[in-house]
């Protein structure tokens, strides 16, 4: 199929943001991989053995992976093709079955993205809700259940968007294959499973400490719980500002669907959205877990009380 260049600067643009966002976000991704691989390295034995009984990394960990895998994947099926049709005057691109596979492992990962920050909720809201389940709170329950089933949540919420409702696919004025905004299943669906469900779980996580700190009289306990409570508070702060950001795709939703059609740059829009978010989403990564943080600015994490 023949995919024309941006008619417009502004289009240019858009794509060009959404290449350079993405790059600067597995930049960063991999400078901070690179730095705690480096503390790991340099650790004795025992300060090795605390590290990897850290749940709170290692859930940080995992979602810099999936940063790291989805500005990759982004980069080959997404920007790359772009660049080849902007500035190589490529124009020729297959809807072909790799092209629209890739496309369902990269909306997969971005829905994994969303659902590991639930999964840091959930981490939270067993420490408050049940203190004296351990099992609850250790790396290994984290390790070989919890990370597994955000990826196993990520690819079998989009795999209905892949085969059943067949909104993957090369779209007609874009070189790459993403689920369409024609499609009105995937504009729902895509919406309700990658954003609207983890943010419930926060949510509820968020309200059932607040509910759980009123009730309780002990300052020790106090004094954790608030910890938890506000690490899940800069969560839901942080979903609020990738919420903002992505309201340019919303407002440009609403305009054209009343209509009875959909902006043909409505997909691009949504990837510089979805570029913006990720960098953020990294930048953010050490300020959300204080034990993130200490381990980067070159301090013992066991010394961390959060």
């Amino acid at each position: 199929m023949a995919i024309l260049s941006p008619s417009t600067v502004f289009g240019q643009i858009r794509d060009l943001t959404s290449t350079i966002t993405n790059l600067l976000t597995l930049l960063i991704s991999l400078s901070f991989l690179c730095i705690v691989l480096y503390k790991i390295f340099h650790f004795n034995s025992l300060q090795r053995k605390k590290f990897f009984q850290e749940t709170s990394i290692l859930l940080s960990l995992n979602t810099l992976f999936i940063l790291i895998i989805r500005s990759i994947l982004q980069f080959i099926e997404i920007d790359l093709n772009t660049i080849k049709r902007n500035y190589l005057s490529i124009t020729e691109f297959n809807d072909s079955f790799q092209c629209r596979f890739l496309g369902y492992i990269l909306l997969s990962i971005h829905n994994s993205l969303y659902w590991s920050f639930a999964i840091k909720s959930i981490y939270r809201f067993t420490r408050v809700i049940f203190p004296y389940r351990k099992w609850l709170h250790q790396s290994t329950t984290y390790l070989y259940i919890f990370i597994p089933m955000d990826f196993l949540l990520g690819f079998l919420t989009t795999f209905p968007i892949f085969i059943g409702f067949n909104a993957i696919y090369l779209l007609p004025n874009e070189p790459y294959c993403t689920a369409s905004y024609m499609k009105l299943a995937s504009l729902i669906y895509m919406p309700i499973v990658a954003f609207v469900l983890p943010l419930s779980i926060i949510s509820i996580c968020y309200m059932s400490i607040i509910m759980k700190m009123r009730g309780i009289t002990t300052i020790a306990y106090q004094q954790r719980n608030r910890r938890d409570f506000i690490v899940i508070q800069r969560i839901i702060i942080i979903i609020v500002i990738l919420s903002i950001v992505s309201l340019p795709l919303f407002i440009d939703l609403f305009v054209y669907l009343p209509k009875g059609y959909i902006d043909p740059n409505m997909n691009s829009i949504g990837w510089v959205a979805s570029s913006i978010d990720a960098v953020i989403l990294a930048i953010s990564l050490p300020f959300i877990d204080p034990k993130m943080h200490q381990l980067l600015k070159n301090r013992n994490i066991v010394e961390t009380q959060m």
